[in-house]
């Protein structure tokens, strides 16, 4: 059995880590959010440190990857429309400018890539929130934000968006509250999304009809270009912390039930619970894998963003009652002498939602345990045929992990 987790295991880990190596387009999104009537974007509010070190760490890869080559870079800045029309413009133009900065001083973007979104208000953003709420007044809202946007004057000038004052009056401003309270704060936001192509072969591509590559500065510069150009800016040295909660797959398929946790406890580092059980035999008593485990283990990551490749030490706890149809079943000795041991572990961890909500983790680990079990006939109500004592050294841990991120930074 062990044998079959290490055939799947190691081509899945070999999968993940030449994962980028295929021949693709790709868009990236990162968005950091803005406190109310501020350009000032600060690394503690929201998710906006992890988005920083997500960013910075992309760049890092474009620097570090031959095979990917920028292609454009598009900036949006958005308001929420509660201001006058200039006040929006003028926010949404200063947090365009406030992320694009930041960028722009780690990557050297030609001009000719770059495009910018001036559309201020995401009213997109506001009708996607709202149909997937339950308000009052739902459907009118929506359709009233589908209205055709009326000017006033040249777009340079000012812009008079009749919908707002529409949206105001509707149940006697009680709809415009309710609004505000939800959802105008995701409307407050800038993002960049990176659009890059990645080939196989990087003498297939011509470098003479693609942009210019980028360079890259180190995180430290970053945080010093950051302070620099806004001295408001926070200086915080808290990392952004997640927590994953995860269940493994190929647990799943053995119809082990299974469940984990991850939180980040600094950068560079997390911690992580796995606990297994199951109960069952196999369609017949003479085959079953009956588990109760866990496996604690601390995660060193070479990202700051505790992505990617890590590795990892881990103790091992497992009560266990085996039989593979053969002629023995094993079990811990007298069901009170689980196996015993720990051991060390690597992995790769990889987005699989535009979000970054979504994850995929492949994880293979080694071990040495001390084992005290009993051995039977292999058949119902088999006779013990004895008592041994072994250390155990081999693959302790195989997983395919599909994991959902919580964002544990407070909102403020």
């Amino acid at each position: 059995m062990l044998r079959t987790f290490r055939n799947i295991i190691l081509p899945l880990l070999f999968i993940c880590i030449s994962y980028e190596v295929y021949s693709q387009e790709s868009h990236t999104k990162f968005c950091v959010d803005f406190r109310v009537n501020s350009t000032v974007l600060e690394q503690e509010y929201s998710d906006n440190a992890h988005q920083l070190l997500d960013i910075i760490s992309f760049l890092q890869s474009i620097e570090q990857d031959s095979t990917v080559t920028l292609l454009r870079v598009s900036f949006c800045g958005s308001a929420s429309p509660e201001g006058n029309h200039q006040i929006n413009r003028k926010l949404a133009r200063g947090r365009l400018k406030t992320l694009e900065d930041i960028v722009r001083k780690e990557v050297n973007i030609p001009e000719r890539i770059i495009t910018r979104n001036e559309t201020y208000i995401s009213w997109e953003v506001l009708a996607n929130l709202v149909a997937k709420s339950n308000i009052a007044d739902k459907q009118a809202v929506l359709d009233i934000i589908n209205q055709e946007r009326h000017e006033i004057g040249s777009p340079e000038e000012f812009t008079e968006d009749h919908r707002i004052e529409k949206l105001m009056a509707l149940n006697g401003g009680k709809t415009w509250k309710q609004l505000n309270s939800l959802f105008f704060s995701d409307m407050r936001n800038a993002y960049v999304v990176f659009i890059t192509f990645k080939s196989n072969k990087v003498e297939s591509i011509d470098k003479d009809t693609l942009p210019v590559r980028t360079s890259v500065v180190s995180k430290s510069d970053v945080d010093n270009n950051i302070t620099s150009m806004q001295e408001s800016m926070a200086q915080s040295d808290v990392p952004s912390r997640s927590l994953y909660l995860k269940t493994n797959a190929i647990g799943l398929g053995m119809a082990i039930s299974n469940i984990g946790a991850e939180v980040d406890i600094a950068k560079h580092w997390s911690f992580a619970v796995p606990v297994y059980y199951s109960a069952l035999n196999y369609f017949t008593s003479t085959v079953k894998f009956r588990t109760l485990a866990v496996q604690p283990e601390v995660r060193y990551w070479f990202k700051p963003n505790n992505q990617r490749l890590f590795v990892g030490a881990h103790l091992g706890y497992a009560q266990y009652n085996i039989a593979t149809n053969g002629d023995i079943r094993y079990q811990d000795h007298d069901g009170k002498s689980p196996a015993l041991g720990g051991g060390i572990s690597i992995g790769y961890r990889i987005p699989i939602s535009n979000n970054n909500r979504w994850h995929a983790e492949f994880t293979l680990g080694a071990g040495v345990y001390r084992l005290h079990y009993d051995t039977f006939y292999n058949v119902k109500d088999g006779k013990l045929i004895g008592t041994y004592k072994k250390t155990y050294w081999g693959i302790d841990n195989a997983a395919v992990n599909i994991s959902y991120r919580f964002n544990l930074n407070k909102r403020k």
